[in-house]
């Protein structure tokens, strides 16, 4: 057929990688993404601070290492809040010991990460406000802009109303669209 003499004639020619590099970047307070909810958004510095060059195997290692060790901390907080949820009879009786448990109250015993395939579980999670805070605040940002949230409540709810409300014909009187110089949605 002409597909296999095209092939042929092409002589196997592939893309081949051998090495991954991972650029390190310091965190710092976005102002470029729009979390669902709170502010503070994550961002990264302009420039990487760190390179480093691994092979593709090596990567693919690290990757499977640092995915378990995300899905163990996330295991390790469902079972936190499954324990406090518990100690306060799901969460309508405030109880001492259980504002007192910590992370580290849970042991790896206590989770079933054998249970569960890495490689289905793992993608982007989003963050808590308070989390995000936190990391920001681990990576050495001293002071986080309060005025974010403001700006972010309101990129949000503007992504809410997309175009005009004409119907079936455009008016450029009122159309919000006509005005701003955009062809009627």
């Amino acid at each position: 057929s002409i597909l296999r003499r095209s092939r042929a004639r092409r002589g196997g020619k592939r893309v081949r990688f051998a090495q991954v590099t991972v650029y390190y970047f310091a965190r710092r307070q976005g102002f470029t993404c729009v979390p669902s909810a709170g502010g503070s958004s994550l961002g990264m510095a302009p420039r990487h601070h760190r390179a480093r060059r691994y092979s593709l195997s090596q990567f693919a290692h690290l990757r499977q290492v640092s995915h378990r060790q995300h899905l163990r901390q996330h295991l390790r907080r469902e079972k936190l809040r499954a324990r406090r949820r518990e100690l306060t009879q799901n969460g309508t009786v405030p109880s001492a010991e259980a504002a007192g448990l910590t992370l580290a109250d849970v042991s790896d015993d206590d989770l079933d990460v054998g249970q569960v395939e890495v490689g289905d579980y793992f993608y982007l999670q989003p963050l808590p406000t308070k989390r995000r805070r936190a990391l920001l605040r681990a990576s050495g940002v001293r002071r986080i802009d309060a005025e974010e949230r403001q700006e972010l409540r309101a990129l949000r709810l503007s992504r809410e109303q997309c175009g005009c409300h004409c119907r079936l014909t455009c008016e450029p009187r009122t159309c919000a669209c006509s005005q701003a110089g955009i062809q009627c949605q």
